[in-house]
């Protein structure tokens, strides 16, 4: 008799922040700024991040001791942690949500210029202060929306959102979350593809990244810019493609900090070119980072129509008859 499994359930805000001071527990000056920022700061409508991969302006890839996605500000303590796109430490970067950062905006605690404990906890102070008042400058400009922890898992939340967005970061646990995204109630899902319309369809797949069980009849790659997916078949067998169909892309992550894997937002995507020999070989282009999601039970219609690869305008809408199990069994 096989056990039932449990159903996922969000970590607590006490476990995440814990988990994130852990992130960084092997680096002695990092643990002790951040710690003091977390503690002291003490404002649970701030986002923080630890250990936050970023595209900086000048187009090198860095990693971030702490992160606010609000403010699009990063904290760096001591000098700020570059890899070059081609070493392993970038594609392990890459399979996390990658923010753009400019330099600009990237803050220094500077252990070495503080020849006291004293002078270090002033930079931090002084830090903390500086957060504050971005929030008050947005509290007053408007342009706030403060942080509640949950949000990012909660399908219900985003349908009452009315959109979900690639600058959203939302997280789904499951395919059954993804599916209750979009209205489907459903008790268990193992199709990597969920039928919206016509020409409209949600797709799931298991992207080929480093700690990720690997499928064994396809390989998706996912380009650095996250604007196309390749689809390589590796089996053999005759599978049919309706290139009027788009597809609203949720793939499999795994989380940096808690390690589990998830369902992150990648855009609207189009077919724009099949290779067809012994095995296919078909590439998908983002035409939207947007997508509209119902409150009230309907299809969701992508937000904003882009052109097509040849010039064209298509509206959303298709079934595919393209429905592969690209899916997995940890719903």
């Amino acid at each position: 008799m096989s056990k039932a499994r449990n159903r996922w359930v969000a970590p607590s805000e006490v476990d995440y922040h814990s988990r994130m001071l852990r992130s960084i527990s092997g680096k002695r000056y990092e643990v002790y700024a951040i710690s003091r920022i977390l503690h002291l700061l003490d404002d649970p409508e701030i986002e923080i991040v630890t250990q936050q991969p970023v595209r900086l302006d000048d187009g090198r890839l860095a990693l971030l001791d702490l992160y606010l996605p609000q403010f699009k500000v990063g904290v760096e303590v001591d000098e700020l942690h570059h890899f070059s796109e081609k070493s392993q430490w970038a594609d392990k970067l890459r399979e996390q949500a990658i923010a753009t950062v400019a330099v600009a905006n990237i803050r220094r605690v500077r252990v070495e210029d503080a020849d006291s404990l004293n002078t270090l906890k002033q930079q931090v102070d002084e830090l903390i202060a500086d957060i504050r008042q971005l929030k008050a400058d947005a509290v007053a400009d408007g342009t706030f929306t403060r942080f509640v922890y949950g949000h990012r898992h909660d399908a219900a939340h985003w349908r009452k959102v009315g959109t979900v967005s690639t600058e959203d970061d939302i997280h789904m646990h499951s395919m059954v979350d993804v599916c209750a995204l979009f209205g489907r109630s459903v008790g268990h899902w193992q199709r990597g593809v969920l039928p919206l319309t016509d020409t409209l369809q949600v797709w799931m797949p298991t992207l080929a990244q480093e700690g990720m069980r690997p499928r064994n009849d396809w390989r998706n790659t996912l380009s650095r810019d996250e604007r196309t997916i390749v689809e390589e078949q590796i089996t053999d067998g005759d599978y049919a493609y309706d290139p009027r169909v788009r597809s609203v892309v949720f793939a499999k992550f795994k989380d940096p900090v808690f390690l589990n894997q998830y369902y992150r937002f990648l855009g609207v995507f189009e077919i724009t070119d099949i290779q067809s020999s012994e095995k296919k070989r078909v590439t998908y282009t983002r035409v939207s980072s947007e997508v509209a999601v119902s409150a009230h039970g309907g299809l969701a219609p992508i937000a904003a129509d882009s052109p097509a690869a040849d010039g064209s305008s298509r509206t959303a809408g298709s079934r595919t008859n393209r429905l592969s199990s690209e899916g997995s069994n940890d719903d």
